[in-house]
């Protein structure tokens, strides 16, 4: 009787091993499909978008990683280039897909120059925010910049759309321009976020 004993608890002790691993490898197996998940959520949900708002998305999440905020119109990054947020969109009338927007204030007096300047412009004095949506980041950086300076004087309108076609030319000959990597002023006023975003 004794050694089948010993038999029967090795047997038990080994099924009992053999559970312990199925379900630690199950573990791991679950854990990874959820990784996977979670890590294509921003993706999945822009895979029926039109190309160029896809594109444009699947290239900020690869830049930035996942966006803070999700929609079914739209991806929304909070802080990016020391704006207030990065919104991608998924559709646009003319490929505009991509909306940077910063604290910025525009002066009463200039709000009507700022205006004319370019319909991709919106100036919300109310929520002291400026918005440039266009079809790329850069392009963006390009029409906020001129947006500050004929909000503060340094170019009027007519001077700054001829700024902004020149720039533009350039761009399409491959060459770069600081009015284009990055916004070139400060922001001009205390940055008091709501909750839930971060600081630029």
């Amino acid at each position: 009787g004794g050694p089948m004993n010993i038999d029967l608890r090795g047997m038990f002790v080994r099924c009992v091993a053999g559970v312990g691993l199925l379900a630690a490898t199950a573990m791991i197996g679950d854990g990874r499909l959820a990784g996977a998940a979670a890590a294509g959520k921003a993706e999945s949900a822009v895979a029926d978008w039109p190309e160029p708002s896809r594109l444009m998305a699947l290239a900020m999440i690869e830049k930035h990683g996942q966006p803070d905020r999700r929609s079914d119109d739209a991806l929304t990054w909070f802080g990016l280039y020391r704006g207030r947020r990065t919104v991608v969109h998924r559709t646009s009338s003319r490929g505009d897909v991509v909306e940077q927007v910063v604290l910025y204030r525009v002066p009463a007096a200039k709000a009507g120059a700022v205006a004319l300047l370019d319909p991709r412009i919106k100036a919300n004095r109310d929520a002291s925010e400026l918005s440039a949506r266009t079809e790329s980041v850069k392009t963006s950086f390009l029409l906020l910049n001129l947006a500050h300076e004929v909000a503060s004087g340094f170019r009027d309108v007519a001077a700054a759309q001829e700024f902004r076609d020149r720039q533009v030319r350039l761009a399409n000959t491959g060459k770069s321009s600081r009015y284009r990597e990055s916004l070139i002023f400060e922001a001009p006023l205390p940055l008091v976020l709501p909750a839930g975003e971060k600081a630029p």
